[in-house]
C-alpha cells in the first residue's frame, strides 16, 4: 500500500525525523514542507528529497494534530504526535492514531519500533530531534537522556551539534555587529534585547549567551515582529503578561515591533 509520510509546514527536526522514520521503516514517499535550516542539513546529509509514490493510498501525518498546519487535503490518514490534541475532529477522522504527550515525537516512534532495527541515519535524526526539542538538553530530564543514550549508541553529541548549528548564522559580520549592540537591563530580573536577521540567529544567541550572561528573558527584534524567550521558570509569569498581544504564538508576537513597551512591562511585572 503506497504511503506518503508528511508533517506540518515549516518542518523542524522532530517532524522531519518522524517522517524520515516512516519513510525508512514503513516505506513509501516523503514530503517535507518548508524545512528549517537544521532539517535542510539533515536532508543534505542523508540525500533525502521529497518523493511521491505514483499512487498514494494512505498518508501518515507526524508531529501535529492541527489540520491548518498541513498544506494538503487529507482523506485516508493516520496521526503520530506528542502534543496535546489541537483538533479533536481531525484525530477522530483518522484511521489510526498514536498520540502520547512527551518532549519529542521520536520517543514515541522509538517505542513503536521495538523489534525493528533502526538504521544509523534514523537514529542520528532522532538524536537531533530530541536535542532540539529540549533546547539543547536544557529542559531534558532522566527519561529524555535515557532515550538519547539509545539514539546515540557509540556516536557523540558533536555530530548532533554540528548538524543543528551548521549554517545558522548566514551573515557572520552583520551578526557580530548586532551582537555587539545587544542591550542588557536589570531591575529584579535581567533582560537582554537584541536585533536579529532571522529566527536561526536569535536561537543562536539563546543557545550561546542566555546562560553565560544569566539572562532570565531575551527579547528579540525580528523582521516579522518580537520574540520573547524565557527561562522555563519564568514562562508562566511572562507569558501571562503577553496574553493581550495578538497575533501571538507562545512568545512570538507577530507584526509588533515596540520592544521598549514589552521590556518596560516585563520589568514592571517583577517590581511588584
Amino acid at each position: 500500500m503506497p504511503i506518503l509520510h508528511i508533517t506540518h509546514s515549516r518542518a523542524d527536526a522532530d517532524s522531519f525525523a518522524s517522517a524520515f522514520w516512516g519513510y525508512k521503516v514503513v516505506g513509501g514517499g516523503i514530503c517535507v514542507f518548508d524545512p528549517d535550516s537544521t532539517v535542510q542539513n539533515l536532508m543534505r546529509s542523508f540525500k533525502v528529497k521529497n518523493t511521491f509514490p505514483s499512487r498514494v493510498a494512505s498518508v501518515f501525518v507526524y508531529d501535529t494534530t492541527d489540520e491548518n498546519k498541513i498544506p494538503v487535503e487529507l482523506n485516508n490518514y493516520s496521526v503520530f504526535d506528542h502534543h496535546p490534541v489541537v483538533n479533536r475532529s481531525f484525530v477522530e477522522r483518522a484511521r489510526f492514531c498514536f498520540i502520547k504527550p512527551r518532549s519529542s515525537n521520536v520517543m514515541n516512534l522509538y517505542d513503536l519500533s521495538k523489534g525493528f532495527h533502526l538504521p544509523p541515519d534514523v537514529l542520528l535524526a532522532f538524536s537531533v530531534a530530541l536535542v532540539t526539542d529540549t533546547a539543547f538538553l536544557k529542559t531534558a530530564r532522566g527519561e529524555e537522556l535515557h532515550y538519547l543514550g539509545h539514539f546515540l549508541g557509540n556516536s557523540t553529541l558533536e555530530s548532533v551539534y554540528e548538524t543543528i548549528l551548521k549554517g545558522k548564522v548566514k551573515h557572520p559580520e552583520k551578526f557580530l555587529r548586532d551582537l555587539s549592540q545587544m542591550q542588557v537591563v536589570e531591575d529584579n530580573i535581567r533582560v537582554g534585547i537584541i536585533s536579529c536577521e532571522d529566527d536561526d540567529e536569535f536561537l543562536a544567541v539563546i543557545d550561546s549567551f542566555m546562560y553565560p550572561l544569566d539572562l532570565a528573558v531575551v527579547v528579540g527584534r525580528l523582521p516579522w515582529g518580537t520574540w520573547v524567550y524565557c527561562k522555563k521558570r519564568e514562562v508562566q509569569k511572562v507569558y501571562s503578561l503577553l496574553a493581550s498581544y495578538t497575533p501571538r504564538k507562545c512568545g512570538k508576537i507577530y507584526d509588533f515591533h515596540d520592544t521598549d513597551d514589552i521590556v518596560k512591562k516585563i520589568l514592571d511585572l517583577y517590581r511588584k
